[in-house]
């Protein structure tokens, strides 16, 4: 065999093997990205803050100063089946526009349909000092003499009572067992490599009503540590969020 077709048999594996390995490392993304943002008004109304033109379903007029949560355990479901379980802690502060935007990676590519999540944190999780110490964080951390772990939600503002006078409210919810499952349908095919947008908004008013009507002027002004104001402020929280 003469050298000369050697040397061409020789270039025609290495070409071969060559096409071969491209081909190993040239698959295809099977999974893509969900980007949620997070929007925060009062029955349609956008949020304005600090500014009493707001009323809840007991007739309280009120404004809004601060609403701090977090949201966790969250599921994606397909046709009723739960495709995607994603084991991450959210911070949300409506007055950071950063916090209101966050990606989930590493998603099925197919269509989605509906979310679920707990505003809050599940037992399991709601351990004092566990999350990361950032300013965020600490800042939300129960006192330990109330049974430690962290705020799951801080909702203040100032509110009118019957006669006219300005007061400040606390719709705080902490502690064990009181935080929020909430969840919304809406539409959307995650393709391979892509991302899909995800429209969250939290109405303000929900919180103040369904099931329960929560009147600032007969129930009270700050819930925190109240049991009976907690148990109706966190079963209200099931239908705060709509989603496109």
């Amino acid at each position: 065999m003469s050298a000369i077709r050697v040397s061409s048999i020789f270039f025609l594996l290495l070409m071969a093997l060559g096409c071969r390995r491209e081909s190993t490392y040239s698959v295809e993304p099977q999974n893509g990205t969900i980007a949620v943002n997070i929007d925060h008004v009062v029955d349609g109304q956008p949020l304005i803050w600090d500014s009493l033109i707001y009323k809840n379903a007991a007739g309280n007029r009120y404004s809004i100063t601060r609403i701090n949560y977090y949201i966790s355990n969250i599921h994606f479901y397909r046709n009723r089946y739960d495709v995607l379980f994603v084991d991450s802690i959210f911070y949300v502060s409506a007055a950071n526009s950063a916090s209101c935007n966050f990606n989930i990676t590493n998603v099925p590519s197919g269509p989605y349909d509906s979310v679920s999540f707990c505003i809050g944190l599940l037992p399991v999780r709601n351990a004092s000092y566990s999350l990361p110490p950032t300013m965020d964080n600490v800042n939300m951390i129960w006192p330990d003499a109330m049974g430690g772990g962290y705020h799951f939600l801080k909702f203040e503002g100032h509110w009118l009572d019957s006669m006219n006078r300005v007061g400040g409210f606390a719709m705080h919810l902490g502690s064990n067992g009181y935080y929020s499952i909430a969840g919304a349908g809406f539409k959307m095919k995650v393709a391979p490599g892509s991302t899909g947008q995800l429209k969250l908004t939290m109405n303000m008013n929900e919180w103040f009503r369904n099931p329960n009507t929560y009147n600032l002027e007969t129930d009270g002004v700050y819930s925190m540590g109240n049991a009976t104001l907690m148990k109706k402020l966190s079963e209200n929280g099931w239908d705060v969020f709509t989603a496109n």
